[in-house]
């Protein structure tokens, strides 16, 4: 077939065709290879090992007990949990604290006092 410039177009003719074209065939080529490289990833994996199983049915049965908000049941564990067992400690460490700034308000007055 001839057009108007004279030669022959066949459907490998890029001038002929819009640019969107030209894209939209890379598109699909890249999308086609990824597909490829998916598929033969998935069929090359190695079978999980018996510990991964173990690890998979786990993290499932933890989904299962705590629900799809880990922040709420980490903020449950925390409030009815831990909490309550860290008030001694939380108690011992104010009042250290407690005495170290009074320790040091006290080097402070006779400092002045020193003046």
């Amino acid at each position: 077939m001839e057009n108007d410039r004279g030669t022959e177009e066949t459907w490998t003719d890029w001038e002929g065709s819009g640019r969107g074209t030209q894209i939209g065939m890379f598109v699909g080529l890249a999308i086609g290879a990824g597909l490829l490289v998916f598929v033969l990833k998935r069929l090359f994996a190695p079978k999980p090992t018996p510990v991964e199983e173990v690890s998979d049915r786990l993290s499932d049965g933890a989904l299962s007990l705590f629900g799809d908000e880990p922040l709420a049941a980490g903020r449950d564990l925390l409030t009815s949990k831990l909490l309550p067992e860290m008030k001694p400690v939380l108690r011992a460490l104010l009042r250290e604290i407690e005495a170290s700034v009074a320790q040091g308000f006290r080097r402070a007055e006779s400092a002045i006092n020193d003046l």
